[in-house]
């Protein structure tokens, strides 16, 4: 992913990078949109066979993690809007999914492989970053540190 080089100005444990994204409908999004929430950012690809299949098992989780004030965004990274389109009606996604064309969303946040995962507490603080496919159990404990109430639904 050539144009993906990691911002050295910025890391987790700070206040995650604002960034604006399409969503399916071409209307512009921004991460602050989702403030005082909880957010799951997870950057994939089309092209990455293990983001497509986690999607589901995702979503999944999402709904969980929706009734408990948290926000689990997809951003793709660079596939044509008909293409991810056709994704998220043929797995049925109930969570946002957003277009990052030109990877500056991706930049920003220095990703270099698909998928990763950004976990942002309510105050806008990336607390994890991981970078490779995810369980349910992984994103459930991840998310558990953010001040959602996922840990009290147990």
């Amino acid at each position: 992913m050539a144009g993906c080089a990691r911002d050295r100005s910025w890391k987790v444990g700070m206040s995650a990078p604002e960034i604006s994204v399409l969503d399916l409908n071409d209307k512009t999004v921004r991460l602050s949109d989702y403030r005082g929430k909880a957010v799951v950012l997870r950057f994939w690809a089309t092209g990455c066979m293990a983001c497509v299949a986690a999607m589901p098992e995702l979503d999944d989780f999402s709904k969980t993690a929706r009734e408990n004030g948290l926000a689990v965004l997809a951003v793709n990274m660079g596939s044509p809007k008909e293409l991810v389109e056709k994704f998220v009606k043929d797995l049925n996604l109930s969570y946002p999914v957003f277009l990052d064309p030109a990877l500056i969303a991706a930049k920003k946040y220095g990703v270099s492989s698909a998928p990763t995962t950004f976990f942002i507490d309510r105050n806008g603080v990336a607390r994890k970053a991981v970078i490779g496919e995810m369980t349910r159990a992984q994103f459930e404990k991840a998310a558990g540190g953010l001040e959602t109430d996922l840990t009290r639904t147990k």
